[in-house]
């Protein structure tokens, strides 16, 4: 029997047996003795507790709880307690051999948040929520980069890169835009996911979900009418160990390395935690500034010829133990350096979409100046546009770059409000700024424009 809300992973989503919460132990998939220890876990860090507590701390409803704790009552590791003059119901707390045992569980593996899911679960979910099922159009895209400046070429790219699927490679001299414009794809996806707080691994658990890149959804989604607010009832909500958050967008740059792509094991908490492309599933996972980490760009490039081609990544374990997962992600790099100084051939035939990010045209250059100049409260009359773009960057041979308006009108409010000049844009104030943020000529021709 299947529940009415498990058909709404996603709005596309077809599946009806991915969202109900599980009924028996048997329909949790997972080990009955590792649900045991992660009851005796949660029990150890109080006195003791009730079993609605006990169920939103383990995301599993009621009547599994009571199963899990009375077969451990009759193994003498739990004890029952209740004071019916307060109308608290029943308690469960440790024995004092239930209290040796959880302090060896918790040495042993320190996860206590709640239940896992069985990773054959885990591999339906992230497939049935494939950016693949979502299609990006020209009006979606533009509404979402709406407060960017893009050439028409580059909509007619990102749009099809994006719906794709594939890996795309973003280049183009720094202050183009790239890393602006990446972090902003994921906005093009607008239906929302389930993550799952953890994954179980044969008997081990591998905590999944970060607060710090999965941003929760509290209100109720579209779909159905889910809820996300905890229900008791057997019959009611989906499965809680199930977190609907937005599409991650997980971005690296200078600070990656090759150990962020394994199961890292953290020794001080005794806990697995996923991978980083791992969490990136269903969303989208930004290489930055590709060819200035610590780690070779061959290393980075080759992890993902396997997940590229096959759409499986495949890990390990801290103690050793393999397994795959899905690989259901838009992976984008992004570089100032041509993609063809970085990766062979046979890689680059890999990645779909390879994409430039081009200086940009003197109409929409002029309108950066005087949107950043409103935005300042400040006023640019078409001299001193004029003299920025036939003097200035002519001179100096410096190409028309996104980031330039931005940098230079702030630097301009800075001199007016320090000297208290009039809220005016003038030629002569440009001069003088525009000496404090560029390098003399001679070396910003041979940096070849490296500023923003």
């Amino acid at each position: 029997m299947t529940h009415p809300a498990s058909s709404a992973i996603t709005e596309s989503t077809t599946s009806n047996n991915l969202l109900p919460k599980p009924r028996t132990i048997e329909q949790t998939g997972i080990p009955s003795r590792l649900l045991e220890s992660l009851l005796l876990k949660h029990l150890s860090q109080a006195i003791d507790l009730d079993v609605p507590h006990i169920s939103r701390s383990m995301a599993l409803p009621g009547n599994l709880i009571d199963i899990l704790a009375q077969k451990l009552k009759a193994e003498a590791l739990v004890e029952v307690r209740s004071d019916l003059r307060i109308d608290k119901g029943i308690r469960y707390a440790l024995t004092k051999k239930g209290m040796l045992y959880a302090q060896h569980e918790l040495q042993r593996d320190g996860y206590l948040g709640p239940t896992p899911i069985p990773l054959s679960l885990y591999k339906k979910i992230v497939t049935s929520q494939s950016l693949n099922k979502e299609s990006v159009t020209p009006d979606s895209l533009k509404k979402g980069l709406s407060d960017l400046i893009l050439p028409e070429k580059l909509i007619g790219q990102l749009g099809p890169a994006l719906n794709s699927g594939r890996a795309i490679f973003i280049y183009g001299l720094p202050g183009t835009g790239k890393t602006y414009v990446s972090r902003r794809l994921v906005r093009m996806f607008k239906s929302n996911i389930y993550i799952p707080y953890s994954v179980c691994i044969g008997h081990q658990i591998l905590q999944v979900y970060d607060p710090i890149l999965h941003e929760k959804v509290n209100s109720a989604p579209i779909t159905q009418g889910i809820t996300s607010a905890p229900s008791l009832r057997l019959d009611s909500g989906h499965d809680e160990r199930l977190l609907l958050c937005k599409r991650p967008e997980v971005v690296v740059g200078g600070e990656l390395t090759d150990k962020m792509f394994e199961v890292s094991y953290d020794l001080a908490h005794k806990i697995n935690r996923a991978p980083l492309q791992m969490k990136a599933n269903n969303g989208i996972f930004l290489i930055d500034d590709l060819g200035r980490q610590r780690v070779s760009v061959d290393t980075i490039l080759n992890r993902w010829i396997v997940p590229l081609e096959e759409k499986i990544d495949y890990l390990a374990m801290a103690s050793g133990e393999h397994f795959d997962i899905p690989f259901e992600q838009v992976l984008v790099f992004s570089s100032n350096i041509h993609p063809a100084k970085l990766a062979d051939d046979a890689f680059l035939r890999r990645i779909g979409y390879k994409i430039e990010f081009e200086p940009i045209s003197v109409n929409d250059y002029q309108y950066l100046w005087q949107q950043q100049a409103l935005l300042h409260g400040l006023n640019i009359p078409s001299e001193s546009l004029n003299h920025v773009i036939d003097t200035l960057h002519k001179n100096y041979n410096i190409p028309l770059l996104p980031c330039y308006p931005r940098d230079l009108v702030t630097m301009c409010r800075n001199q007016i409000d320090f000297f208290q000049l009039d809220k005016h844009i003038t030629p002569s104030l440009i001069n003088s700024v525009w000496g404090s943020y560029f390098v003399d000529r001679a070396e910003h021709d041979v940096l070849g424009g490296t500023h923003g």
